[in-house]
């Protein structure tokens, strides 16, 4: 009995090492968290009357995807775009979208980056 509560006590302790990251024993268990692949992303000008120029740092060459919604999460534009490694751009215009405030994305294989961009 007392050698099947220090086994399942064993387990436990070794499942909350797993959660957090840590060692145990001569086990070394380690979390592997997705590096940013997509950074310093602003549109300009914001607000836009008619054309915007999203840009963004991409850590390597990826696809990406850009997609606009309203304030009611509605997609409103997407796009499908091949970023290469370092600066990139893409060019939004509003055609017939209508005055008011919308969220753009980026979306990349492992994060997704979101802000407001707002429409005269």
């Amino acid at each position: 009995m007392v050698r099947k509560l220090r086994f399942i006590l064993t387990l436990f302790i070794t499942s909350i090492a797993f959660a957090q990251n840590t060692e145990v024993g001569n086990v070394a268990v380690k979390t592997q968290v997705p590096a940013k692949t997509i950074t310093n992303v602003t549109a300009f000008p914001n607000p836009l009357n008619n054309k915007s120029i999203v840009s963004f740092t991409s850590s390597m060459e990826q696809t990406v995807y850009f997609e606009v919604k309203n304030v009611l999460g509605k997609s409103v534009y997407k796009l499908k775009f091949l970023a290469n490694s370092g600066n990139n751009e893409i060019s939004f215009l509003k055609d017939n979208l209508t005055a008011g405030m919308y969220v753009y994305s980026i979306q990349s294989d492992t994060e997704i980056v979101s802000k407001r961009l707002v429409i005269k």
